[in-house]
């Protein structure tokens, strides 16, 4: 008897601790700081965007929300460094519809695998839109006097990439276009923003919250906006389908992951606190200041998305020709 009563006893114990542990590790996440990566460099769209969303949601979190910046093979590099770490919930990625989709097409070999390495936490943000920039030397005015220049010189003129993300804007515009532009491969978008306002490049697709500045400044000319419609962060810029590409059109978002086998209880307290930061007015203000919009939901839903746009990334692909390097 005392033995069947202490065998349920500690079954009961088990389960308890079970349900409790469960509910502790919400409660209590997190004790110190949370690492949130970005694999891209800092300076960008994305970098300026993920740390007004860092700082808003250390608040939330009641602990600091720390960006790191690990730039390098097109955001693999960041993104391969999140999935080794520890599935705790104190190593986040801001991954991207272009770093998890494109990738995944466009290299032979990827040192992670989108959907099974990473846990889905949540949407972030969306629009990530483009301006198809040239160097203020270029002898083009606008968008059709740049193609038929690249077109009188076939390969002669260079572009540079730092992304899967702005390879497939340019090599969508060359394949609509019909014309033959070299591309350079960069470690980071800011070296070849810089490489094109010193004149060793010819073009670039560069987000509009950087191109803009640059633009305004005289130091680099648009052909284009690739938003389908006038973007409300580059007033007065046409777009790049109104330029003479009917149906052009390239955007991106990003999301935050983590290690695959984090613990559910850590992702639902993230899931809550990121989807007040989405919905906060300042934020929105300031994320909409950079030329993106928030973009809420939960973490089932971000799964359905990567794998939809894991889907479309390959569609674009195959369109474009572009060979897996």
């Amino acid at each position: 008897m005392y033995v069947k009563t202490l065998k349920q006893f500690t079954v009961g114990l088990a389960m308890l601790l079970g349900v409790g542990g469960t509910a502790l590790a919400q409660d209590t996440y997190p004790t110190k700081p949370v690492k949130l990566i970005v694999p891209l460099a800092a300076g960008g769209a994305s970098d300026v965007v993920a740390r007004i969303f860092a700082a808003k949601l250390g608040e939330r979190l009641g602990q600091q929300v720390i960006v790191e910046n690990r730039p390098g093979a097109e955001g693999l590099i960041g993104v391969d460094a999140a999935v080794k770490a520890a599935p705790d919930g104190y190593t986040l990625v801001l991954g991207s519809s272009t770093t998890l989709a494109a990738n995944f097409h466009l290299r032979k070999t990827l040192p992670f695998h989108p959907v099974k390495d990473l846990a889905p936490v949540s949407m972030a943000f969306q629009g990530f839109f483009n301006i198809l920039v040239i160097n203020a030397a270029v002898p083009a005015k606008n968008l059709k006097e740049f193609i038929a220049l690249a077109k009188s010189q076939p390969g002669k003129l260079d572009y540079g990439t730092a992304t899967s993300g702005s390879k497939i804007c340019v090599e969508t515009f060359k394949a609509m276009a019909g014309i033959d532009l070299q591309m350079v491969n960069y470690k980071s978008s800011p070296q070849a923003l810089n490489d094109l306002m010193g004149g060793q490049l010819q073009l670039i697709c560069e987000p509009v919250a950087t191109a803009m500045p640059n633009i305004l400044a005289g130091r680099l000319r648009a052909l284009g906006v690739t938003s389908a419609t006038p973007h409300p962060a580059a007033p007065g810029l046409p777009t790049v389908a109104q330029e003479g590409l009917p149906g052009f059109e390239y955007s991106a978002w990003v999301a935050v992951f983590a290690p695959a086998q984090t613990p559910a209880a850590v992702i639902a307290r993230l899931e809550k606190e990121i989807a007040w930061v989405l919905n906060d007015p300042e934020t929105i203000k300031k994320v909409q200041a950079a030329g993106v919009e928030p973009m809420p939901g939960d973490a089932k839903a971000l799964a359905k998305l990567l794998n939809a746009e894991i889907e479309r990334a390959g569609n674009v692909v195959k369109a474009a020709k572009l060979q897996p390097e």
